[in-house]
């Protein structure tokens, strides 16, 4: 009777261990299970992380001022707090602030430096990163023209000219004839009852002959005295 109550303490004994390896068991399997769901959920919320732009192009004039900066807005559907850094990886380019911190949606200023570069394409990146769980690159592009030389002269120019209206009879308006040579006239360009006219489209370097006559409907009256003008 005694060895039976023995067996059976043992029995009881025995059972109040094992479960408690078995509960204890289970709570760890969930503590485990709670950290992962936990690292899952954060790492799916970090990658809906969006940037606008996603690339960024510069373009300058060598020699010239820098161009303009520009901007990078980081925003995620969410209101927890997260820490942003960014950085660059060129000497010509800079992005600020470097950390800061971000609920929803924070925006990056970029900026290129163009003093001492010659003409041509720059590529560089800035690197985003949010939380420990998302990182990207934006691609950034300077484009650098050359100097451009001044236009060359203009070939053509033009001139003025005043005359003395008729007043002896009615004047319905006036011929000016334009040539190279007196006598020798290419152009006729007839006007109203105007003074003075602009001639334009005349090549530098030659000397232009004008003349100016009145007109009415009863035909055209005498030329004036030629002038001449050598186009500079």
């Amino acid at each position: 009777m005694k060895t039976i109550m023995a067996n059976a303490q043992q029995i009881a004994q025995s059972c109040r261990i094992n479960n408690c390896s078995i509960m204890s068991g289970l709570w760890q399997i969930g503590a485990i299970t709670f950290i992962c769901l936990g690292l899952a959920s954060e790492g799916l919320a970090t990658h809906r992380v969006s940037m606008s732009p996603t690339s960024l192009t510069y373009y300058a004039v060598q020699g010239a001022s820098n161009p303009p900066s520009q901007t990078i807005t980081v925003s995620r559907p969410y209101s927890s707090s997260a820490t942003l850094t960014a950085s660059d990886n060129r000497s010509w380019l800079t992005v600020s602030p470097t950390s800061t911190s971000m609920t929803s949606s924070k925006t990056l200023t970029v900026t290129v430096n163009t003093s001492g570069r010659g003409a041509g394409t720059y590529n560089g990146t800035v690197t985003i990163n949010v939380g420990t769980w998302y990182t990207t690159t934006i691609p950034v592009t300077l484009i650098i023209s050359p100097v451009t030389s001044s236009p060359p002269p203009s070939t053509t120019s033009s001139a003025t000219l005043t005359w003395n209206g008729v007043t002896s009879t009615p004047v319905s308006g006036y011929d000016v004839y334009v040539g190279t040579a007196p006598g020798s006239y290419s152009r006729k360009i007839t006007l109203g009852n105007v003074t003075s006219y602009t001639v334009n489209s005349l090549n530098v370097g030659t000397t232009y002959y004008f003349v100016v006559s009145a007109y009415n409907s009863a035909g055209e009256g005498p030329t004036t005295a030629w002038v001449s003008k050598t186009i500079q």
